[in-house]
């Protein structure tokens, strides 16, 4: 394909074009990708392990799958056999969720106390479901899954329009729009099995861990 410019007419083009783009893409720094989260009550420890298309880190890689792995707090039940010190030990997991090509690599991450309920919190708007809820496959209650790795059952997957009314739903966004989530709060119900999101305008939301449910308080 050729191409023809017209004397003095390349650089009003370049303008053009500048302009054009600049009104849906904005450059900016990539967030950082949470490695691990810990639950509220400390005894949960929730891992996540990227894997990519290449083991080179001298360029650039793409990710191919991310496994989150929720571990429990290891505690000795002998007393003397304990190692004595300041730090905390995480060992066998619970059970974990993979996420393969398609979904956000790096998400963050809400654990429940008891460990039974995995949350993923996608930042950016331009993703259609902004919460994820995952439950362990072998929940106390339910029927045992199976024999081989417990990896969780996704329970649902919440668009933004479930927690935002529409006329408050963004059309264009950029580098320098805040998260939906931002200026808001997450906390956990005592029981662990709702999820309360308030959201920068003050609405309170209840969210069912056990079935994705949604409704204002």
């Amino acid at each position: 394909m050729q191409l023809f410019f017209q004397r003095g007419s390349a650089i009003p083009l370049m303008v053009f074009a500048l302009v054009a783009t600049a009104s849906f893409a904005h450059a900016g720094p990539l967030p950082p990708c949470i490695d691990a989260t810990l639950s509220a009550n400390g005894r949960i420890l929730v891992v996540n392990e990227l894997t990519f298309d290449d083991p080179d880190e001298s360029h650039t890689r793409h990710v191919t799958s991310s496994t989150f792995r929720v571990l429990r707090r290891y505690v000795e039940l002998n007393e003397g056999l304990r190692m004595n010190g300041p730090d905390a030990h995480f060992a066998n997991p619970i059970w974990s969720v993979v996420l393969t090509n398609g979904h956000p690599a790096c998400p963050y991450t809400l654990v429940t106390d008891d460990g039974e309920y995995l949350i993923l919190v996608e930042g950016a708007f331009a993703f259609q479901n902004v919460l994820s809820i995952y439950r362990r496959r072998d929940h106390p209650g339910r029927p045992f899954g199976g024999p081989g790795p417990d990896h969780g059952v996704l329970v649902r997957q919440i668009p933004l329009s479930d927690l935002w009314p529409p006329e408050q739903i963004p059309e264009m966004v950029t580098d320098h729009t805040p998260a939906w989530f931002a200026s808001g709060t997450f906390a956990f119900s005592a029981d662990n099995r709702t999820l309360i999101h308030k959201t920068r305008w003050g609405r309170t939301l209840q969210i069912s861990l056990e079935t994705g449910g949604v409704k204002e308080m």
